[in-house]
C-alpha cells in the first residue's frame, strides 16, 4: 500500500562566499530512519500547531498573494492562502528550533517542490525556501538539532564535489538545488530568478537554472 507524503518544510540559508555561493547544512545522524547520514537542509514536517502560527503571521497581503501564485502548479488540499501562510510558519518554526535562527516571515522566498517517491515507508511533500543570510548580518544560524551530529556553513561547490567522490551523501533533490545554486553563482541572482515551481521532479541535465516565473501583469 502507497505511503501518503506528510507536507513538509525545508530551508536553505544562503550567503555569498570566497568560493561563490554558500549554505548552511546539516549533517544527519546516521541512526535516523529517513535521510540517515545524509547532507539536509534544516527542516521538518507541517505541525498541527503551524496552521494557527500561519494564520497570525504578520505577512501583507502582496506577499501572500505572491506565495499562492509560485506555489499553483502543486496540488493543495483547501485554500491556497491559508496553506501558504503554513508553510511559512513551518519554516520559521524549523530555523528557530535547529538552528536559533529568528527571521521575519517575508524573508522566505519560495524555491522549490520535492516529493518522495513511492516505495520508502516515509515519504515527505517537502516545500523549499531560499533564506539570504549574508554574514554581516548579526542572527546567523548555529548547530542545535540533535537530530545531525554537525550543522555549518559550507561553500556549495564542495558540497557538491564531496557527493560525487562519495564523501558525502546527498539526496536528489538536495545534489540538484546545490547545482542549480552553483549555476546561479550569487544570491543576488537566485533571488532575482523566481523559478517556476512545478513539483514535478527533473533532473535532468540542463533542465536547471529553472525559467523565471511570470507575474500577473507584470
Amino acid at each position: 500500500m502507497s505511503v501518503l507524503p506528510r507536507p513538509a518544510v525545508s530551508v536553505i540559508p544562503l550567503r555569498d562566499g570566497a568560493r561563490g555561493p554558500e549554505v548552511f547544512v546539516q549533517h544527519r545522524q546516521p541512526t535516523m530512519d529517513f535521510a540517515a547520514g545524509a547532507v539536509v537542509f534544516p527542516g521538518g514536517r507541517c505541525d498541527p500547531g503551524d496552521v494557527a502560527k500561519g494564520a497570525d503571521l504578520a505577512l501583507s497581503s502582496a506577499t501572500v498573494a505572491d506565495h499562492v501564485h509560485r506555489w499553483r502548479h502543486v496540488p493543495v488540499d483547501g485554500d491556497r492562502a491559508a496553506d501558504a501562510r503554513t508553510l511559512v510558519a513551518t519554516g520559521l518554526r524549523e530555523l528557530a528550533e535547529e538552528t536559533g535562527l529568528v527571521t521575519p516571515p517575508e524573508s522566505l522566498v519560495p524555491w522549490d517542490r520535492w516529493v518522495t517517491p513511492e516505495g520508502p515507508p516515509k515519504r515527505f511533500d517537502v516545500s523549499f525556501f531560499v533564506l539570504p543570510v549574508p554574514a554581516s548580518a548579526p542572527g546567523q544560524p548555529v548547530h542545535l538539532t540533535t537530530e545531525a551530529v554537525d550543522s555549518e556553513w559550507d561553500a556549495v561547490e564542495a558540497l557538491l564535489a564531496a557527493g560525487a567522490a562519495g564523501r558525502l551523501r546527498l539526496m536528489t533533490p538536495t545534489r540538484v538545488i546545490l547545482q542549480e545554486l552553483l549555476d546561479l553563482g550569487s544570491v543576488e541572482a537566485v533571488t532575482r530568478l523566481r523559478p517556476v515551481i512545478t513539483g514535478v521532479r527533473d533532473d535532468r541535465p540542463g533542465s536547471r537554472p529553472r525559467v523565471t516565473d511570470v507575474v500577473p501583469g507584470g
